[in-house]
């Protein structure tokens, strides 16, 4: 039996900050510093690694400067990992609920780590310059100019019809353009009025490079919008495991 010492067992006593899961490399410990500066560890268990920190008590205040400590910390494992992302907040009572979390969620685990294995998730958004993208419909088609005797709610509407046919058209070509390079997309929906698309994209970090090359080839030729093209990030949108650490159990 192995006899442990007053710092571990202290250590053991304290709540753990969750971040995520890899699996179990050997002896593999982040080089990092979590919420708090307390050093980033692992709890293993049934080939399995938690990512973990020490936090004083049961909850974690969602300041900016703790959501951008744990942002950073996934950031920096799934450079070189394949990481099943846990949500902000994630505090367990102990070592040993931990373990337990991961001995009860380990066929769930285990089933998402093969699923990403090797991938990130990438996102693009897709904003719209209304007014830009009329004046560009107006030249492309004649037609659309009012009539002498049409009425006005008549002729907007036809002007919206037309948008919503361009837009669908070319967010129909960005799809075509890049799930050529992904494994698979997740579309959450727009925020605000002027975005038109949110997507997600999960990619082979062997083809991150080409994949950006490609949006960059593709939204060249759509001068009418803006793109925000973000990642590598955790693959928030394509875990579909969820927690219970009241309970230290997991639903598929």
């Amino acid at each position: 039996m192995t006899t442990k010492t007053p710092a571990e067992s202290s250590r053991e006593a304290r709540a753990h900050y969750l971040y995520g899961i890899v699996r179990e490399d050997g002896g593999w410990e982040p080089d990092l510093a979590g919420l708090g500066a307390a050093p980033v560890r692992t709890v293993r268990e049934g080939g399995l690694a938690a990512l973990v920190s020490d936090v004083a008590g049961p909850r974690v205040v969602p300041t900016r400067e703790h959501l951008l400590m744990h942002q950073r910390v996934t950031e920096a494992v799934v450079r070189e990992h394949t990481l099943v992302p846990v949500a902000f907040g994630t505090v367990l009572p102990s070592e040993e609920r931990v373990r337990e979390l991961l001995r009860v969620a380990r066929a769930p685990l285990t089933r998402a780590l093969s699923e990403l294995e090797g991938r990130v998730e990438l996102g693009l958004k897709v904003y719209c310059h209304g007014d830009a993208l009329m004046r560009r419909l107006e030249q492309e088609q004649p037609g659309l100019a009012r009539g002498p005797s049409e009425p006005e709610e008549d002729h907007e509407a036809r002007l919206e019809a037309a948008l919503r046919d361009c837009t669908t058209k070319d967010l129909d070509g960005l799809r075509a353009g890049l799930r050529p390079l992904a494994e698979a997309t997740h579309e959450a929906p727009p925020l605000g009025e002027r975005m038109m698309w949110n997507a997600a994209w999960l990619v082979d970090r062997t083809r991150v490079a080409a994949f950006e090359a490609r949006v960059q080839s593709l939204v060249a030729r759509l001068d009418a919008y803006t793109f925000r093209f973000t990642g590598p990030w955790p693959a928030y949108s394509f875990v579909d495991v969820r927690l219970d650490v009241e309970t230290a159990s997991a639903a598929p």
